[in-house]
């Protein structure tokens, strides 16, 4: 296993220090949680993962033997990491326990939670997922329709949730040969299918007039159209929409947020996406999407996104393009069964 826990294979681990090797890449990749590895046998063929990020977007292809696994309210309160954990299945099984019931993630569903959760699990031997850790701050611009659920299972019986599935599941055989641009549209993408699926499967959560929803969705797309021809006014959006200035705050407020964070995230996605696909300099991202100067779009950027942006340009940014590929090869050693776990 490599510094960047890209890519792991038991199998090439000496067997005093798989739990170790395992429990690193879990909490590189995934979060930190207690391992039981007592199961493990030379003849059992998995103990495999890959990494295929989007950008900030962590992404991993686990081929996984049996274990035991416990995320403890300890371990949630000591994690720095604020994220929303997409999971789905192509093969086995994976057992949850969790506060507020128990669930079972098989071949063909996938499950959403949050780092903010505790559970104990079982796996089965022979289980493939693939993991999707989603930064709150990168989810923040997209419409989820309400709070993360704790536990959210997903079944194909929904058409969103399928194409969701099908997108995250043949990620392996695109992402490696693509280049920047068409990483960060593939990131886009996916924050579009997860929330999306997210908004669907907890509109019943909404608590007032049915049109509110829609006066919202509206609404984002005015803030988008404006937010760079000056400061964003509730009147104006009234005014706009022909409705109260009440009006445009509840129907912002039954999903829990303000006008002021949606415009505040909705500009910070916008900057973003400068950052890593133009060449102009800081500070006139921060000048074209109205922060006050280079400082103030930094603090913002970092505060959110953990990293500065030219640190964060200098990682995921399109003039880079040689790094990916440094990244996202395995060890020549690993190369069959990295180029097996792909396919």
């Amino acid at each position: 296993m490599d510094d960047s826990v890209s890519a792991l294979d038991l199998r090439q681990v000496e067997r005093r220090d798989r739990l170790a090797a395992w429990e690193r890449a879990m909490a590189g990749r995934l979060v930190p949680m207690g391992v039981d590895l007592s199961a493990d046998s030379d003849d059992d063929p998995h103990g495999m993962c890959r990494s295929l990020d989007l950008s900030d977007i962590r992404v991993t292809q686990w081929d996984c033997p049996e274990l035991k696994l416990v995320r403890t309210k300890r371990m949630v309160e000591t994690t720095d990491i604020e994220a929303l954990i997409l999971l789905t299945a192509s093969a086995g099984s994976q057992f949850f326990e969790l506060d507020s019931g128990t669930a079972c993630m098989e071949s063909g569903s996938a499950l959403i939670s949050t780092t903010r959760v505790a559970y104990s699990s079982t796996v089965s031997s022979g289980l493939r997922k693939r993991s999707v850790v989603i930064p709150f701050a990168a989810l923040a611009p997209y419409d989820t329709g309400g709070a993360v659920p704790d536990c959210l299972m997903l079944d194909q019986s929904r058409p969103l949730t399928r194409l969701l599935i099908s997108f995250v599941d043949s990620m392996g055989t695109h992402i490696t040969s693509m280049d920047p641009a068409e990483v960060d549209a593939a990131r886009d993408a996916l924050l579009t299918l997860v929330a999306g699926v997210i908004r669907s499967n907890t509109c019943a959560a909404y608590d007032g007039p049915a049109l509110l929803p829609a006066l919202r969705s509206q609404l984002e797309g005015w803030i988008k159209e404006h937010l760079r021809g000056g400061p964003i006014r509730v009147v104006d959006m009234a005014k706009a929409f022909n409705v109260s200035s009440r009006t445009v705050h509840r129907a912002f407020s039954l999903t829990g947020d303000t006008v002021g964070s949606v415009v505040r995230m909705q500009r910070l996605a916008g900057a973003r996406r400068d950052v890593v696909a133009t060449s102009l300099p800081i500070g006139s991202i921060a000048h074209r999407w109205g922060y006050y100067d280079a400082s103030h779009f930094g603090r913002e950027f970092k505060t959110f996104l953990t990293m500065s942006p030219s640190d964060y340009r200098d990682s995921f940014g399109t003039s880079h393009v040689g790094k990916r590929s440094d990244i996202e090869t395995p060890n020549p050693r690993f190369a069959s069964t990295m180029n097996d776990l792909a396919s």
